[in-house]
């Protein structure tokens, strides 16, 4: 049966000496280039020697932060996930089992994550919105708790939308604001473009859709390209994951692509969070959605879509820059698009309590359609 809770989880580069041009011949007329090579590596070089600096001073600068945040600190960040959760088990129509945290009663709120994130990534949102909603945060699959059941990651962003869908009904879930982040706002995508619209209608009452893209999302190389390079990554990923190596060997390989998730004047404590749950994403998991996500476009399919709908997006996003986030409002009747200044990729960590008063405003846009279509009609499945 699919979509069943059950109890609990299963078991310097230096420079290099120029040699000396001889005089006459083409000699003579080969010195300039040469010089200006000799110049345009010193700068080069000085350049290179310049960014090292200041990389070294910022990262220690972020050491120091990380090692002083405690448990305590992380708490008043809001990076520490709300006491008072309730943890749900759902078991899958392959064997995996979606995991889930559940805070508070009213309106439904469910949070759907980015790739190498987790549901614990909402804890702000779970404090901020508990109060007066039912807010339920999902591991997707391969993340956080969740487990990959038999069919892995075939299907792709389909798989995990099938996912969604089970646990929307395992918990009853009607008239939910569905909010995706990055990664999973292509899930939530997914999810409406597949589903009858009576399901559609009974489920979900209104979609937010933060720093994320209805596809293409590689779209500067090309289709073929991009769907070339993800194969030879993903190749590369599952090698590295049977002979055991993690995402990124170098710890400080992976503090810098933690910290291109962020704009400027990034919290080393919220970077640091980035980077621990990437660093706890199996290779796996990444192996098997590279592919998926460097195909993913529904652009084409979300004209018929009778939703209020929510776009967020940060003006200094490098991941789903503003131009993504523009072309998705578009092809959204209605669509509201909300662009804010100087942040970056992770809004829910960088302007947290900005972020949950708009998902609160879009909850009571999901609730008010939804009382209307839903009055006298039945729940599907």
């Amino acid at each position: 049966m699919k979509g069943r809770m059950i109890a609990g989880p299963p078991v310097a580069v230096g420079r290099k000496r120029v040699p000396r041009p001889r005089v006459g011949g083409s000699g003579a007329s080969a010195a300039p280039s040469i010089r200006r090579a000799a110049l345009a590596a010193g700068a080069a070089s000085g350049l290179a020697g310049a960014v090292g600096a200041l990389w070294t001073v910022e990262h220690r600068v972020v050491v120091r932060g990380v090692r002083a945040a405690s448990k305590a600190d992380r708490r008043a960040a809001g990076l520490v996930v709300p006491d008072d959760v309730v943890h749900r088990w759902i078991e899958l129509d392959d064997g995996g089992v979606a995991h889930a945290v559940e805070r508070g009663d009213g309106p439904p709120v469910v949070l759907l994550h980015g790739v190498t994130l987790a549901a614990g990534v909402w804890s702000q949102q779970l404090a901020d919105l508990g109060d007066r909603h039912r807010v339920v945060a999902v591991d997707l699959r391969g993340h956080g708790r969740s487990t990959v059941g038999a069919d892995g990651f075939t299907g792709g962003i389909g798989r995990l939308a099938s996912d969604v869908r089970q646990v929307l009904h395992a918990l009853d879930l009607t008239g939910a604001l569905l909010v995706g982040h990055s990664m999973g706002g292509m899930v939530a995508l997914q999810l409406v473009a597949d589903a009858p619209p009576e399901w559609t209608a009974a489920r979900i009452g209104a979609l937010a859709l933060v720093a994320t893209s209805a596809g293409p999302v590689v779209d500067v190389v090309g289709a073929r390209t991009a769907t070339m390079l993800s194969r030879a990554l993903s190749g590369g990923l599952q090698a590295a994951d049977r002979i055991g190596l993690s995402t990124a060997h170098s710890a400080d390989i992976r503090w810098w692509m933690a910290r291109a998730n962020f704009g400027p004047g990034a919290d080393p404590v919220q970077v640091a969070m980035t980077e621990e749950l990437g660093a706890g994403t199996p290779l796996r998991t990444l192996a098997g959605l590279v592919g998926p996500l460097a195909a993913f476009d529904v652009s084409r399919r979300l004209g018929h879509l009778d939703l209020p709908a929510l776009v967020v997006v940060g003006s200094h996003d490098r991941l789903t820059p503003p131009r993504h986030a523009q072309r998705l409002a578009g092809a959204l009747a209605g669509a509201q698009l909300v662009e804010l200044p100087r942040a970056g990729h992770m809004l829910m960590l960088e302007r947290p309590h900005e972020l949950s008063r708009l998902l609160a405003e879009a909850a009571g846009m999901a609730a008010a359609p939804h009382q209307c279509r839903s009055a006298g009609g039945a729940t599907t499945s």
